[in-house]
């Protein structure tokens, strides 16, 4: 009886789709949950608060680690981009350049041509594209990512006040 209880456990472990094995208590959420959330115990999740603090030196280590640890797509474009800003206010504007060029591609690779599907990415584009000088067209992005997202879009971006 051993035995067999033993081997449907196997087999259940084994058939278990991958997302499960990365979803649960404390760590980041599924692909069904909200975007751009880590859960409380991810290891990540220091990191990413302290990318998105006030602290400038803080934020360009901890956005540095999210970028290392390639949580999801969104977060390492993310974290470029908050990372851009924090290097711009430390005064190195080079890195700071080279960061926000990395946000803008990440952020535009997500959409290739499916500008209606990720409203998240089309506003991190649209910030992006207006800290590089291209004020209308970023404006226009993070417009239509407001309106796509029922406001919800500029609500994540601005978590670092």
């Amino acid at each position: 009886m051993r035995l067999l209880a033993s081997a449907v456990l196997l087999v259940a472990a084994l058939s278990a789709p991958p997302a499960l094995a990365q979803s649960g208590w404390g760590m980041s959420n599924p692909v069904s949950g909200n975007v751009g959330e880590l859960g409380q115990l991810s290891p990540t999740q220091r990191y990413w608060t302290a990318c998105l603090g006030d602290n400038i030196d803080a934020a360009i280590h901890g956005c540095g680690r999210v970028i290392g640890a390639r949580v999801s797509g969104l977060h390492t474009a993310t974290a470029h981009y908050f990372r851009s800003v924090a290097l711009q206010s430390s005064g190195e504007d080079e890195r700071a350049v080279r960061d926000l060029r990395r946000a803008y591609y990440s952020f535009n690779d997500m959409l290739r041509g499916r500008e209606d599907e990720n409203a998240l990415a089309l506003y991190g584009r649209g910030l992006s594209l207006v800290r590089m000088g291209h004020r209308e067209e970023g404006q226009a992005d993070m417009a239509r990512a407001i309106a796509l997202s029922e406001g919800q879009a500029g609500e994540f971006f601005e978590i670092s006040g």
